[in-house]
């Protein structure tokens, strides 16, 4: 029996052999893996020969007595390579009890708590050789197994994880353009000189971390600058985008414009499903591609392959498609189009009505009941984008006055109760009154306006060159009204001017974590589901609600605990946090009941951790109709209890030291890391005599 205790506590031993006969060789130094505390036994895996795939099993052996049931494993190349692996046979007990989580985005061979893995597999028992690779982002990709409850004999556990792995080169996948000073993802691509021979210029483009999933919320521009006898052709090798639930592009989309510049009237296309080599070429010099990515999901992106031609060359130019279908929301692809159908909608309503509309009516997203004032009805679209750019290039968009060349525009949303509006902004950039100033002129900002006895007043003034916090109504209406004027003539091409947002009709507060209860702000997060995680207050990282009661619920399972780490803490409040001080608080409790164990908490406090006493706890926010403040963001985890207080003593006071030993043979090389603690032997002997 000690000899198994020394086991599950001092020893983790785990080795994998390499495909092909090839050596996998520990990643990182031995001086860097003693700095590493190891909450999970740990395994380090490399092959370097990229034209071989290396091979990763992982059994049931390899799992028993895993460090705190938890086994990591890091495949890591060199600073220039890329990670491709391949699941190809998972099997894992029912009920989730084994999980499977994929970390392709780190940068280094750390895997924390807090770490939020890209994907999870759970309750799999099948052959997945058909699916698609996973990239990395870097040079490393992170695996992390858990396994609940574990089984104490082999026989009965059939764990299996059997996968392939190599090491792509980074520069396969560079896009060969002059990225913007500053920016993260705008490229320019020029044509070669007039006197220069050979190509006119020719290379490859790629979406953000490609072959990974790009960034969720990002936006791009690809432009493309030619002489005046050349034009610009492109195909597109790739294309995987989120797919699309409903009709058009509405969120994550790549437009083509044949210009250089983002006009509407220059839209070539707008692409958002698969289009296997699909070919466009410009009219004249210049092309600009633009790609938006407003959802919260991902994908792999795009691979093109660019090529300045001669105007002999490259075949006749793309027409514009006619626009037989809303491929952008609140404005189709043709001018003529949108200002046929403003003109049917102005004449067929010159004034906003309060009863609803014809279906007809309401099948139009972003419909004028007058002049550039635009309603989103939930009963139409859940989602869709907004923005400032389409009044810039349509005379039928509301310009209030030419002469000035000042924009008017007003923007309507309606929900249904119990939905509310949250708008989150992608881009922004409305001028202040001076540099460095953050006061807004009213003549050139957006207002946020709320209605007062039938009169709408404006409640905020939005300006700046920074993006505004999400925004989210508190009952089924939201007012918004921008005043603007024409851009003004710009040096850097790719700047923006006005702003772009996403509208979202939600009934779950912006909390996309847990299971919410009915119509009310209450999340329940069970241990039998997801055993970490991430929870907010609502419209996090904008301001919460007024007047809410926001209930989380945590049920863990047995012989587990709840563990909060609150990395954002700011709740208006001040002092004891009560009702004599009008506070907004968050309340922690070990019941439903209230906990006297727990003070109220507000104010905006450091990082802080909770823990409860058993398997339930409760956090509620409570907040009033005075102020409100950006709420909280906190990360949960249920973690086993210990059996008893000694191994808890233990594993509070043990002192961990690692090494790496070599155990080569003549016909495989293993790498053995093994994670010694002598303190806790000769404790746990103690004890035991």
């Amino acid at each position: 029996m000690v000899s198994a205790w020394l086991l599950a506590l001092g020893l983790a031993l785990t080795a994998i052999r390499s495909g092909h006969g090839q050596q996998q060789q520990v990643a990182g130094s031995t001086s860097k893996q003693s700095q590493l505390w190891l909450d999970c036994s740990c395994l380090h895996a490399n092959e370097r020969n990229s034209s071989h795939w290396g091979r990763l099993s992982i059994n049931a052996s390899q799992a028993l007595g895993a460090k705190n049931n938890c086994l990591m494993v890091f495949i890591g190349g060199m600073d220039d390579e890329l990670v491709s692996f391949q699941l190809e046979q998972l099997q894992l007990r029912a009920g989730c009890l084994d999980s499977v989580e994929v970390f392709p985005y780190l940068r280094e061979p750390v895997i924390e708590n807090s770490t939020l893995p890209a994907d999870t597999f759970c309750q799999h028992s099948k052959n997945r050789s058909s699916t698609t690779p996973i990239y990395s982002a870097g040079r490393l990709l992170g695996l992390r197994l858990r396994f609940q409850h574990p089984p104490t004999k082999l026989d009965n556990w059939s764990l299996n994880l059997t996968a392939s792995y190599r090491f792509l080169k980074r520069e396969n996948f560079k896009t060969e353009g002059r990225l913007v000073p500053h920016s993260y993802c705008d490229f320019y691509f020029f044509a070669s000189l007039a006197d220069e021979v050979g190509s006119l210029g020719q290379g490859y483009f790629h979406s953000p971390r490609f072959p990974a999933h790009y960034p969720a919320h990002i936006k791009c521009a690809y432009k493309f600058i030619g002489r005046p006898d050349t034009r610009v052709e492109i195909v597109f090798e790739e294309l995987q985008l989120p797919p699309v639930l409903s009709g058009g592009c509405q969120l994550d989309a790549l437009t083509i414009f044949d210009a250089e510049s983002a006009h509407m009237n220059a839209v070539l296309d707008v692409l958002c499903t698969p289009c296997p080599t699909r070919r466009l070429v410009s009219s004249g010099p210049d092309m600009l591609l633009e790609f938006n990515a407003s959802s919260n999901r991902t994908a792999k992106g795009f691979r093109g392959k660019y090529k300045f031609v001669t105007n002999g060359q490259g075949g006749p130019p793309l027409a514009l498609p006619p626009p037989a279908a809303p491929i952008l929301e609140a404005a189709s692809v043709a001018a003529k189009q949108q200002e046929k159908l403003q003109h049917q909608q102005s004449s067929a309503s010159a004034a906003r009505v309060n009863s609803l509309q014809a279906d007809a009516e309401l099948s139009k997203p972003g419909r004028s009941f007058e002049k550039c004032q635009h309603t989103y009805d939930s009963r139409v679209n859940k989602s869709g984008t907004f923005e400032s750019n389409q009044l810039f290039f349509s005379k039928n968009f509301g310009v209030a006055n030419t002469g000035a060349r000042s924009i008017a525009c007003r923007y309507d949303f309606e929900a249904q109760p119990p939905e509310r509006i949250q708008i989150k902004f992608h881009d922004f950039n409305i001028p202040t009154t001076h540099v460095n100033s953050t006061e807004c002129q009213a003549n050139d900002a957006l207002h946020v306006m709320i209605e007062v006895g039938g009169r709408y007043e404006t409640q905020e003034l939005i300006c700046g060159a920074f993006l505004p916090k999400p925004l989210m109504s508190n009952g089924p209406q939201i007012h918004m009204q921008y005043f603007g004027k024409y851009p003004p003539e710009m040096t850097n091409k790719v700047q923006y001017y006005g702003f772009r947002a996403e509208y979202r009709f939600l009934s779950n507060f912006g909390i996309m974590s847990g299971v919410q209860q009915g119509e009310e702000c209450t999340f329940v997060y069970n241990s039998s589901e997801r055993i970490s995680g991430l929870f907010h207050s609502p419209n996090f990282p904008g301001y919460y609600l007024e007047n809410v009661v926001c209930n989380y619920y945590f049920y863990a399972g047995r012989d587990e605990r709840v563990v909060l780490h609150f990395t954002y803490f700011d709740v208006e409040g001040i002092g004891a946090c009560d009702h004599q001080t009008a506070s907004d608080y968050v309340e922690f409790s070990n019941f439903m009941s209230t906990d006297r164990k727990y003070s109220k908490y507000c104010g905006k406090l450091q990082d802080f951790e909770m823990r409860s006493d058993g398997r339930f706890f409760r956090v509620t926010l409570h907040s009033n109709d005075r102020f409100v403040a950006i709420g909280f963001r906190a990360l949960y985890t249920f973690e086993p209890i210990p059996m008893n207080n000694s191994v808890t003593d233990l594993r509070g006071n043990a002192s961990m030291q690692s090494y790496v030993s070599h155990a080569p043979s003549r016909d495989t090389h293993f790498d053995i890391i093994a994670i010694i603690s002598f303190w806790v032997h000769y404790s746990f002997i103690k004890h035991s005599i």
